[in-house]
């Protein structure tokens, strides 16, 4: 089936499981899509949501070497304001970026009628790492958040 987040082509309830993997920061209509995950899970079905972190991949975020202090940190940018850009992820590829604080995706799987399960937040896989050797904390910053919530009922 081909659809749109808001509009998934499903039935109430049709569904036991739904994975969103990097993709909720690209649609504009978030509460909407939640929502229809919310719609075609079955009662006791589950939703595995990842996403780049909203609270390390805000805008303007990214390492500091300050080398006055001799300290590398990751400064993070405006967290509590959403914000929406395009951004060119290949060459002549464009996609939307809109960064949202946590609450906003945690607060809209409750109202779909979800309850969080679990919350994970895993670092960086080794090969990520070894493209930031120059970092030596890049182990220590998550770039994704990954929910677990479950469908009221049974």
């Amino acid at each position: 089936a081909r659809g749109e987040a808001a509009a998934l082509p499903l039935r109430d309830g049709a569904v036991d499981a739904a994975v969103a993997c990097l993709v909720f920061e690209h649609i504009e209509a978030v509460d909407a899509a939640l929502a229809e995950v919310g719609r075609v899970l079955a009662p006791g079905g589950r939703f595995v949501f990842l996403l780049n972190h909203p609270l390390l991949q805000v805008p303007e975020s990214g390492w500091i070497d300050d080398t006055i202090l001799g300290e590398q940190y990751w400064r993070i940018g405006p967290y509590l304001r959403e914000d929406s850009r395009v951004e060119e992820v290949a060459k002549d590829v464009w996609i939307p970026f809109i960064h949202r604080p946590l609450s906003r995706y945690v607060n809209g799987i409750v109202a779909a009628g979800l309850v969080l399960t679990g919350m994970e937040e895993p670092a960086p896989p080794p090969g990520f790492l070894a493209l930031a050797a120059e970092y030596a904390e890049a182990a220590t910053i998550p770039r994704l958040l990954v929910l677990r919530a479950e469908k009221l009922g049974r």
